[in-house]
C-alpha cells in the first residue's frame, strides 16, 4: 500500500511538472462569459507575494514606470521565482520589503548573481509591481 502511494505521488508530481511547461494559451482569446462581477470574484494571491504578473500589476507599475510592459514583468518573475535569484536561496516574500529596500536588496544580489542590467530592470519592475499591486489590509 505505501508503495502504490509512492508511486502515484511521483507520477502527480511529474504531471505538475509537465503542465508547467506547457505553453500558455494567447492572451488574445477572450475570456469566458460571466455574470457574476470581477470585483465580486476576487483573485487569491499568496501570502508572499511570489505569483506570475498580470494587467493589474502592470498597470500599478506604469503609475511609476512609463516603460514596464507585461513582457519585462514575466521576465523578472522568471529570474525571481524560477531562475537567477533561486540558484542561492529560495525567494523572499515580497512584502517583507519596502520599495526601497528592495531597491537596495536587487542592486546587492544582481551583482552577486552576475545579472544584466536588462535582467536587473525586469526584477526591480516585477517586484515592485507586485509591491505596487499588494493587496489593502481591510480595516
Amino acid at each position: 500500500m505505501r508503495t502504490l502511494k509512492l508511486i502515484l505521488l511521483a507520477l502527480m508530481g511529474t504531471i505538475i511538472v509537465m503542465s508547467c511547461k506547457i505553453p500558455r494559451k494567447s492572451s488574445a482569446s477572450p475570456a469566458p462569459a460571466s455574470n457574476t462581477p470581477l470585483a465580486a470574484n476576487p483573485v487569491s494571491k499568496p501570502a508572499d507575494g511570489i505569483y506570475p504578473p498580470g494587467t493589474e500589476e502592470l498597470l500599478a507599475i506604469q503609475v511609476q514606470y512609463k516603460d514596464a510592459t507585461l513582457l519585462k514583468l514575466e521576465e523578472g518573475y522568471t529570474l525571481y521565482a524560477k531562475g537567477a535569484c533561486i540558484n542561492c536561496h529560495v525567494a523572499s516574500n515580497i512584502y517583507v520589503h519596502d520599495q526601497w529596500q528592495w531597491i537596495d536588496i536587487i542592486e546587492d544580489m544582481a551583482r552577486r548573481a552576475r545579472i544584466t542590467d536588462e535582467q536587473k530592470d525586469a526584477v526591480t519592475k516585477y517586484v515592485l509591481a507586485i509591491k505596487a499591486a499588494q493587496p489593502k489590509a481591510p480595516n
